[in-house]
């Protein structure tokens, strides 16, 4: 997976399972959108809208609480970007859990961190999970960016630089998915 920013706009271009198409998820405007090619046939859907009506899971949404980061005093160097380790703990759904992070003051990596983390609150909200107290806020608020999170997320590279503003441009010519009935 890689991931595409600038200010306002995150890609997420994503591989497929088969060879038959390709896709991506697109941050704009505060919406979050998959586009997808399948066999020639591009596709838009607009996950607020997907998912319209239906609470997530049956009203048992993802609800995620940030409680703590504390600094390990470790430091550690992921992708060419020195960070530090810190034990993270948070709510998710009724459970405490924790994680070690390594999180960077970096500002290559703080704007990385603030576009995908961006995308992701937005799909959250698209999807009907709430983030009280998130751990992306607690990044935000304290300057920070994630350069790795336990064995789950790890960054491998960043390439800071100008991306072509028309790659976040939503396709024209497409098939544009309807709600998902009740």
């Amino acid at each position: 997976m890689s991931i595409e920013y600038d200010a306002g706009h995150t890609r997420m271009n994503m591989p497929m399972e088969s060879q038959q198409g390709s896709g991506y998820m697109l941050f704009r405007d505060g919406k979050v959108w998959m586009v997808a090619n399948v066999q020639g046939q591009t596709m838009v859907m607009d996950m607020a809208r997907m998912r319209a009506g239906h609470p997530a899971t049956g009203g048992a949404a993802l609800q995620q609480e940030f409680i703590s980061a504390r600094p390990t005093g470790q430091k550690a160097r992921v992708a060419g970007f020195s960070g530090e380790v810190y034990e993270l703990t948070w709510k998710e759904t009724g459970q405490t859990r924790s994680d070690k992070v390594v999180l960077s003051e970096d500002p290559v990596v703080v704007e990385y961190s603030n576009a995908w983390l961006g995308m992701a609150e937005g799909m959250a909200a698209a999807m009907g999970h709430k983030m009280k107290n998130s751990i992306s806020g607690y990044l935000r608020k304290e300057g920070l960016g994630m350069l790795k999170m336990g064995d789950s997320f790890e960054v491998v590279s960043i390439k800071p630089g100008k991306v072509d503003a028309r790659r976040f441009n939503l396709p024209k010519s497409t098939f544009q998915m309807p709600s998902m009935p009740r």
